[in-house]
């Protein structure tokens, strides 16, 4: 196989700030404010931030009484799931539109394989720039685009020129891309792993680089060999469409801590009810395909 044609084609696409765009998209009021999607109360977790908010430090997961903090103008909307799944939805059809080789990763961000699609595109910086116009003809939202030849690359690019970004890493220039990489951009290492790493002099992926996989594996367990790939540009993952659950939760959170125990363990068998009909309406789902 010719070396051009050799290597997959593999798009991420993240939404820019979803739950936040569409709530400003919504809103026109709210355009240009710094927003954040979320509960009012002083448990609350901000649940997605505009790009307006984020200039102050806020970002999504933060304590909502933080980001507070940070910006006293702060426009705290609640969340429509209903609303953003909709949305999601009619962006999937796009992306189906180009292949079935869809992975979603979340309700604001996917895989996809174009290395042979529906509308027998060769280029996928074309197909990525299609879908980006198609989303935002469709949705009025913007969206970004990391393009390489694996899903670990994509996922890093289409980071990197946040919002309505488009970046391309080729085969040729891949080593170089990873070797110059910040440790704490490489996805999969968090804030306490990329500080572990710092500590032990890893700053970059060409320090990454010089480190053995067995002393990866010893600093960081299973993850070592992930990492001792990556850096190196091997990621061998499948976009799967029919990626399994991995996991199935339920949660609530509470303005002031439960300390009565016949209350907590009310709360705990409503959870556990709560879990029980979710999982029954998971294992009917898949019996339907089976």
């Amino acid at each position: 196989m010719p070396e051009e044609t050799a290597y997959r084609k593999i798009i991420h696409i993240d939404m820019d700030a979803f739950f936040a765009s569409v709530e400003q998209r919504d809103q026109p009021a709210l355009k240009g404010r710094p927003v954040v999607v979320g509960g009012d109360s002083k448990r609350s977790v901000v649940a997605a931030a505009s790009y307006e908010a984020r200039k102050y430090g806020v970002f999504s997961a933060m304590p909502m009484a933080l980001a507070r903090q940070k910006c006293p103008d702060l426009v705290i909307v609640p969340h429509r799931f209903s609303i953003y799944k909709s949305v999601s939805q009619q962006i999937r059809s796009i992306f189906h539109q180009y292949t079935d080789l869809v992975e979603p990763l979340s309700l604001d961000e996917a895989y996809l394989d174009v290395t042979h699609n529906k509308k027998n595109i060769p280029s996928a910086t074309l197909i990525a720039r299609d879908i980006k116009q198609r989303v935002w003809e469709d949705t009025n939202l913007t969206c970004s685009a990391g393009i390489s030849t694996n899903k670990f690359i994509a996922k890093v690019a289409s980071g990197l020129n946040k919002p309505d970004g488009l970046t391309i890493i080729k085969p040729s220039k891949i080593e170089a891309f990873l070797d110059e990489l910040p440790i704490e951009k490489f996805f999969g290492v968090g804030k306490v792993t990329a500080q572990k790493m710092q500590n032990l002099g890893i700053f970059y992926g060409s320090d990454l680089k010089k480190s053995a996989m067995q002393e990866l594996i010893h600093h960081f367990g299973k993850s070592g060999k992930y990492y001792y790939e990556v850096c190196r540009g091997i990621d061998h993952r499948e976009v799967s469409p029919d990626r399994i659950r991995k996991s199935i939760s339920v949660e609530r959170t509470f303005e002031e801590n439960i300390y009565d125990q016949q209350r907590a363990t009310q709360v705990l068998s409503d959870l556990c009810n709560e879990l029980g009909h979710l999982l029954r309406k998971v294992i009917r789902r898949e019996e339907h395909y089976i």
